[in-house]
């Protein structure tokens, strides 16, 4: 199983990247954790792994995280796309994807759902568990087992409780890291600094930390990722900086 990285920046797209999107490469499909820019490569990933099963996660509607949906149309007739959020939010991802902002769903080759996620209800062939983080939206973490694999994803939060719940023992973690080293979080606005998201990897007991969603703002050059990772790696031994194109096998 792989993990590959599409886009790993938050609030935008620069030179070091563009906005989140990851994939799980599973046996029959690819697991997409959250839509920004990124999300505009996963056809041709799909078409690249032979994949004709796309499940799509959404975390919440902020644009960097679901704006990348409007490269919807470049799935071809086989693809059928499914697209999980929370139940909260189907109305407005319903508006987001029609008229007058892009293509209504049903003028799309491939078959593409929206579905509110509903743990344990919605018939996935792989276990799957949300839980709420602590954002200025609400937004959904997850984690998923499969093929003997655990994968977490917890973004655009705060610290909380939920983060190493999710990431018990998982052999990846991922986590964002929107804040630099040595920044407390704010209230109004949480996020987390690569030394937050190395505690919480340590509690979690997780195999890997994946660094994730480095605010434009305040990563503008990729050597401050390194110095994000070579922090964390001080509390958090195994921890990686993610960035565009990165791909590991879990």
């Amino acid at each position: 199983m792989k993990l590959i990285f599409l886009g790993t920046n938050g609030w935008y797209c620069t030179k070091t990247g563009n906005t989140v999107c990851a994939a799980i490469v599973a046996k029959d499909r690819l697991i997409v954790l959250d839509a920004g820019d990124g999300f505009e490569k996963v056809p041709e990933l799909a078409e690249k792994e032979k994949k004709k099963k796309i499940d799509v996660f959404l975390s919440h509607l902020h644009l960097d995280h679901a704006g990348g949906l409007h490269a919807l149309p470049k799935f071809e007739k086989t693809h059928r796309v499914r697209i999980f959020a929370a139940w909260e939010y189907m109305k407005d991802l319903e508006y987001l994807l029609d008229h007058p902002f892009t293509a209504n769903l049903k003028q799309l080759k491939a078959c593409v759902e929206l579905l509110p996620l509903k743990c344990g209800l919605n018939r996935l062939p792989y276990a799957l568990h949300a839980l709420p983080l602590v954002h200025a939206d609400p937004c959904l973490g997850f984690r998923f087992e499969l093929e003997g694999k655990v994968i977490a994803y917890c973004t655009d939060t705060g610290p909380c409780g939920n983060i190493p719940e999710l990431g018990k023992e998982a052999d990846a973690l991922i986590t964002e890291c929107s804040l630099p080293p040595r920044t407390k979080p704010l209230r109004h606005w949480p996020h987390l600094s690569p030394e937050i998201a190395a505690r919480l990897a340590r509690e979690a007991r997780a195999k890997l930390l994946i660094l994730d969603h480095f605010d434009a703002n305040n990563y503008r050059e990729m050597g401050e990722r390194k110095i994000a990772e070579r922090v964390a790696r001080g509390i958090f031994a195994k921890t990686i900086a993610a960035k565009d194109g990165l791909v590991l096998s879990v």
